[in-house]
């Protein structure tokens, strides 16, 4: 009876031991999932601060000033996302990155979002989702004056300087064009001012802001029209809605405010139809 009642005393314990067990493990399990349902904008009202990856060799648009300081048009739409989510434009923290590892870098979570003058494409969409489109550009090329170039098929067979991550490398390579690709910009440029390419391609507004430069103004031209013209999105992660939907809505309220068309006179940049086009669609007009 004895023996009996300690082995019922035993099954009774485990039973109970094991309820705890799967008690605690549903309730880690509940908590873990409240903690990423909140998700990526959770964390950033969380933390208090937004960290996002911005382009620091592409002027106008990301560069570093003779302070020291992030600049650029981005980088003041970066500040006004900040501050349209967590009310103060301070509460930001700029990565450096390049078109070769934005992508990368926002899916290993080591930014919360990409503002970093990336086209949407449907290669892209495919690792990232993106944000409602905020600008865009196309392809120029930037050469010499004395240089006799007339269209793009003047570069079939010439060497041309470019950058690692942009989309359009492909579409030129297929056109004849033999592309050199560089890490980043200050060495596409470097290399174009060695005379190692006959011109580089990359974003036309981005070559026009160079060409605002006195070293540039004199000798340098962009004699081709644009060409490969696809908008530019922010690089969120998938699966994140409530952040994506947060982030939408601060770029039409920018818009509506004629925030990116005053940048663009802010930072010299040759006016576009597009940004003013989408100023005038988010106000209703």
């Amino acid at each position: 009876m004895s023996k009996h009642f300690h082995k019922s005393l035993k099954i009774a314990t485990l039973a109970v031991s094991l309820l705890a067990a799967t008690i605690s493990i549903t309730a880690c399990t509940s908590t873990s999932t409240e903690g990423t349902a909140e998700g990526t904008l959770g964390a950033i009202k969380e933390k208090d601060q937004m960290v996002i990856g911005v382009k620091t060799d592409y002027s106008p648009f990301g560069f570093i000033d003779s302070d020291g300081n992030n600049a650029g048009l981005e980088i003041d739409i970066a500040r006004k996302l900040t501050e349209e989510i967590l009310d103060s434009e301070e509460k930001v923290e700029f990565v450096p990155v390049v078109a070769a590892n934005r992508i990368e870098f926002l899916k290993q979570g080591k930014v919360d979002i990409v503002i970093a003058t990336m086209t949407e494409t449907e290669q892209r969409k495919q690792e990232i989702d993106f944000s409602e489109n905020y600008y865009s550009d196309g392809a120029g090329l930037l050469t010499k004056k004395d240089n006799d170039l007339k269209t793009w098929e003047d570069l079939k067979g010439k060497k041309v300087c470019g950058v690692q991550g942009a989309f359009y490398n492909k579409d030129l390579t297929e056109m004849g064009v033999e592309m050199v690709n560089f890490p980043g910009t200050a060495e596409a440029y470097k290399a174009l001012k060695d005379g190692r390419c006959l011109g580089f391609a990359f974003d036309n507004s981005a070559l026009a802001g160079k060409l605002q430069e006195s070293e540039w103004s004199q000798d340098w031209h962009l004699p081709l029209e644009v060409i490969l013209e696809r908008p530019w999105g922010m690089g969120v992660r998938k699966g994140e809605e409530n952040f994506l939907t947060a982030v939408n809505d601060a770029i039409l309220n920018m818009e509506a405010e004629g925030f990116i068309v005053e940048g663009e006179k802010k930072w010299k940049i040759p006016p576009t139809k597009y940004a003013k086009e989408r100023m005038t669609k988010a106000k209703g007009e």
